[in-house]
């Protein structure tokens, strides 16, 4: 049988070189001509293709007559992406720091403020990069893989790696923390049993553990404090987190001032500073102003006596009780944050207005060094205006950055209301920004709101199914 010859128009090729087509153009009827796997090799390699090429398609393209039709012959092989190196860490650096809520409505309060590794312990394994596979198109081209990515060695202190080049150890017992890219591993105060004035104050610069009691001492850290126990009379400050499993006896000279957040069992005859939320199951006879929000989580919770002002809202299962005992809730910022708002634009306006002038003195300075050839780089008056300008520039970078915080604190006091999921009793005073109301009566399912410069109440039922 007489073969058909094919010119390279009946190749094709796809935009990215990875597939060619074969078109086989119908021979004359009668003519009893067809093409051969031969005839179609010839043509597949003068038309520039070298690599995947499917002998089974051609076949079927030759015997089921599949005419003026482009078909796929070949097929390139695309590159195998390789992996970007990565660590392994082996320590739990996620921890929400939130007291837990058991099946019976009770809350837990044994809360897990950081991860504890010891010397020698590892912490963290480099896997690294895997190569990817080049490939190739039906014409024989390479097609590069993308090169994967090798990460630099882990940064921080607290430990080393090992001669291997991928595992990395502890060289010391301590706190592990994890923030972006970065290791750190710090020393902890850490006291198995309890505290009292026979030991003296706790100062530590880093975390405080107490697995026990806390009477009578002060404590300062400039990290967490976490105590197991019961917190009586003493005082504690901590520049992140504090959590008292136990609670607080505050014998009214307990301070619990944190610059993170608070959670408690409860709070009694103490005062209670946050620059977060505040978590605890009773408030009683207690001072308390957080800059987030005030939780009383526990289904027997409840504030009774005292004050509570927080930021963003309180939410508690009951206000107040039957003796009518005075209890002061507050929410949102009333007029005392936008006065001292007021307060660092001044300050700040006058900050400016010294450095302003200070400059314009010390550049008259310069002018004069410029045109005599004298120094007066020692003159009492020019390092006295250097010392204005120093101060006041730093004066004013802490005012600009206290009225940033403020500016947030009054942000997230919009919308702030009062929550009570069962009772609210006469005696219970609320205020909202400096909107103020009393409870005459015992209300349930309530929910305080501002509206209209007024504080009214809503079914809270009603309200969360709005």
């Amino acid at each position: 049988m007489q073969t058909l010859q094919l010119d390279r128009t009946a190749i094709s090729f796809s935009p990215d070189g990875m597939t060619a087509y074969l078109r086989l153009p119908e021979p004359e009827p009668g003519t009893g001509l067809n093409y051969s796997p031969e005839a179609v090799q010839a043509a597949l390699a003068a038309g520039g293709v070298k690599r995947g090429i499917d002998q089974k398609a051609i076949l079927n393209m030759i015997r089921s007559r599949i005419y003026d039709r482009s078909v796929a012959v070949a097929a390139g092989k695309p590159p195998q992406a390789g992996k970007d190196g990565y660590y392994e860490y082996l320590f739990q650096s996620q921890l929400d720091g939130k007291p837990r809520i058991n099946e019976d409505g009770t809350v837990s309060y044994a809360i897990k403020l950081f991860e504890m590794v010891t010397e020698g312990q590892v912490i963290a394994k480099y896997h690294p990069a895997v190569q990817g596979v080049d490939g190739y198109t039906v014409k024989d081209a390479p097609v590069r893989a993308k090169p994967a990515r090798e990460l630099p060695p882990l940064r921080g202190r607290g430990f080393e790696c090992k001669e291997d080049g991928i595992t990395y150890v502890a060289t010391i017992t301590g706190k592990i923390d994890k923030i972006n890219d970065k290791i750190n591993i710090l020393p902890v105060y850490e006291v198995s049993g309890d505290v009292d004035a026979n030991m003296g104050n706790i100062e530590f610069r880093g975390d405080v553990i107490i697995h026990g009691s806390v009477d009578d001492i002060e404590i300062r850290a400039t990290g967490t404090v976490s105590i197991d126990g019961v917190v009586q009379g003493a005082s504690i400050f901590a520049n992140k987190d504090i959590v008292i499993a136990g609670g607080v006896l505050g014998n009214g000279k307990s301070v619990i001032d944190a610059k993170g957040k608070i959670s408690a069992k409860f709070f009694e005859f103490a005062t209670v500073r946050s620059k977060g939320d505040i978590t605890a199951d009773i408030f009683l006879n207690s001072n308390v102003y957080c800059e987030g929000g005030a939780f009383v989580m526990s289904k027997k919770g409840c504030i009774v006596g005292g004050s509570v002002h927080a930021v963003s809202g309180i939410e508690a299962n009951s206000i107040g009780n039957n003796a009518e005992i005075r209890t002061h809730v507050l929410v949102g910022n009333g007029g005392e944050v936008r006065m001292k708002m007021e307060e660092l634009r001044n300050s700040i306006k006058a900050a400016e207005a010294n450095i302003t002038k200070a400059e314009t003195i010390l550049q008259k300075f310069q002018e004069y060094e410029e045109k005599t050839g004298q120094s007066c780089k020692d003159d009492p008056r020019r390092v006295q205006l250097v010392r204005i300008r120093v101060r006041d520039m730093a004066r004013k970078a802490a005012d600009e950055e206290d009225l940033k915080k403020l500016k947030l604190m009054l942000e997230s006091a919009k919308g702030a209301n009062i929550k009570v999921r069962k009772k609210v009793f006469p005696g219970v005073f609320i205020s909202i920004d400096s909107c103020d109301t009393s409870c005459k009566d015992t209300f349930s399912d309530i929910i305080f709101i501002k509206q209209q410069e007024k504080v009214v109440m809503r079914r809270l039922s009603d309200w969360g199914s709005a």
